[in-house]
């Protein structure tokens, strides 16, 4: 298995620190000076060589956490100062050549100096307590010497790193064949995707593009069943405790309905870190094993989904192909992640509000079917009878016109029933006393005419409304509870209706309560997808809209409560 130049560096420090260690060892049981403090050089070796073998153990099963290369430059400058000190000889401050040399080639030149100065600081601690001949006569030119060695040391090992790098970035041949070929198909797939994701905003075919770019430059034909790529998307569920496959490539049903926790393994490092990672042990991977088609990869890179910083989701890629993400290809699959982010927001955005086109289309048509059961049942009834009683009266003009006078009479009280039921409707349609009065004005006057119109007591309280909510607030609470109104006065039979609303710390509470027949809740929303009313729902959604929410409390034979909770503003607190 060919190993990352990063593992590779990592792996000859560990070497480089057992050479340190045994010649520490060599040097101190054969100098007599060191003998008095032998046992505590002994002990710090053997702290050493523990901490060592911990850093092989963490390499060999590719178990390194973050800030890996800081803390070991750290504890290797900590290690020698200790030892330097106990041994009370300044030579083996040169063995600090060691970490300050790693921190240059592994963190930088920035880091490779501080760790020098650092280790300068504890030198010349060493001279003032415990050498200070050393500060003095004949000795204080090799001191200074000793000195810039470190720092020159930092800065030759930084631009040896440099001119690594430079060398890494020249491709190598690998089985024969160049890079450039190996990898040119695959970017180039990679570029097309990119391009057909900023262009659609079709969700469906946003994940489907996330999914194939794990196939791209692909040889299936090349591969058996079992050895294809796998790749899927886990959201969050909407209480954030588990992830769930929302799309896949090459996954069996079963490990399609499987659920993880994203807490621990390759998915709870990508979670806390919100930093892209790979394993090449999903098979030992707590959460990635339990996934029959990733426990067969040899490779498994996990790239978070973000919508602005939070992390909603995450892309998985397998492949059975040791080491198959390279972090050229890494960082080019994290940058299309990225961007199927966006398209993905993007894509759901545009279907929200297609969604919601569709809703509202849907509304303004069972407002005009509401509209015309309203005029049938109502001013069309009313109007038919004054039709047939004109021509009755006609009749009676000359034959009886005592009794003609009578049916005048009624007629014109019918008349004005009419007037009424069709004032009544266009209050309810667009009540412009809300508009230029406000929301307890405007149920006052509709409480009003219920209490003209209808054989119902109505209680009305608005003394707990002391200010205007905004105007999107006050249309939609006039909406659900006139819906409430009208619900109870059709179906729940009732005698008398209370409604009330107020002004309870920037936030608005209504009620509408009834004392009619009332309803089984469960039984009646069970059935909704078979009703031709979407009362209920309608009225949920104008709660939405304003950020409230709705509650309704029923029972049969004790009536009904509806009750709003909304903010005054309508926007979220």
């Amino acid at each position: 298995m060919r190993e990352t130049q990063s593992t590779r560096s990592d792996w000859w420090t560990s070497h480089l620190r057992w050479v340190i260690l045994v010649l520490v060892f060599v040097f101190s049981s054969r100098d007599p000076s060191q003998r008095p403090s032998l046992l505590p050089i002994y002990a710090v070796l053997a702290v050493g060589a523990l901490y060592n073998l911990a850093v092989v153990l963490l390499l060999y099963f590719k178990r390194t956490p973050s800030h890996f290369r800081e803390t070991t430059v750290a504890l290797d400058a900590l290690l020698l100062v200790t030892i330097t000190y106990l041994s009370g000889q300044p030579y083996y401050f040169l063995l600090s050549l060691f970490p300050i040399i790693a921190a240059s080639l592994q963190l930088g030149l920035e880091v490779g100096l501080l760790v020098a100065s650092v280790v300068t600081l504890a030198y010349g601690g060493f001279i003032l307590f415990l050498q200070p001949w050393l500060a003095g006569g004949q000795s204080l030119f090799p001191t200074i010497l000793s000195i810039v060695a470190l720092f020159i040391g930092a800065a030759a090992a930084s631009l040896a790193s440099g001119k690594e790098r430079e060398d890494l970035s020249i491709p190598v041949v690998e089985n024969g064949v160049p890079p450039s070929s190996v990898y040119r198909e695959r970017f180039r797939a990679i570029y097309e995707m990119t391009s057909e994701l900023i262009a659609t905003l079709n969700y469906q075919m946003v994940l489907d593009k996330m999914l194939d770019v794990s196939l791209a430059g692909f040889k299936e034909k090349e591969h058996r069943d079992l050895q294809r790529p796998v790749s899927m998307v886990l959201f969050f569920d909407e209480e954030r405790e588990n992830l769930y496959v929302a799309a896949s490539r090459n996954l069996s049903t079963t490990d399609g309905l499987q659920k993880t926790a994203g807490r621990t393994g390759l998915l709870g490092h990508v979670a806390a870190t919100g930093e892209p990672a790979t394993t090449s042990r999903p098979n030992a991977d707590p959460e990635l094993s339990t996934f029959s088609a990733l426990r067969r990869c040899h490779s498994v890179l996990c790239v978070p989904l973000r919508a602005g910083f939070e992390m909603y989701g995450m892309a998985l890629f397998g492949s059975p192909e040791s080491n198959a993400y390279s972090d050229v290809y890494m960082e080019l699959i994290t940058a299309f992640c990225n961007q199927a982010s966006i398209a993905l927001q993007n894509a759901q955005l545009h279907q929200t509000l297609q969604e919601e086109r569709r809703r509202i289309l849907f509304s303004d048509e069972e407002l005009r079917k509401q509209l015309a059961r309203e005029l049938h049942d109502g001013p069309t009834q009313t109007v038919s009878s004054i039709a047939m009683r004109l021509d009755f009266i006609r009749t009676l003009l000359d034959s009886d016109p005592v009794r003609a006078r009578e049916e005048l009479n009624k007629l014109e009280r019918l008349a004005g029933q009419a007037v009424q039921e069709v004032r009544t409707m266009l209050f309810s349609m667009r009540p412009i006393i809300l508009e230029t009065q406000g929301l307890a004005a405007a149920l006052e006057h509709y409480a009003q005419r219920m209490i003209e119109t209808e054989d119902i007591e109505v209680h009305l309280d608005t003394d707990g409304l002391d200010k205007r909510p905004v105007p999107l607030v006050e249309g939609a609470t006039f909406f659900i509870l006139e819906e409430a109104i009208n619900n109870a006065k059709k179906h729940a039979e009732p005698q008398n209706i209370w409604i009330s609303i107020e002004n309870r710390t920037g936030e608005l509470l209504a009620h509408v309560r009834d004392d009619g027949r009332g309803f089984d809740i469960r039984q009646v929303e069970s059935s909704y997808d078979e009703r031709t009313s979407l009362g209920l729902v309608n009225m949920r959604e104008r709660a939405r809209l304003i950020n409230g929410v709705l509650t309704i409390e029923s029972q049969p034979s004790k009536g009904t409560t509806v009750a709003l909770t909304a903010p005054m503003t309508g926007e979220e607190e």
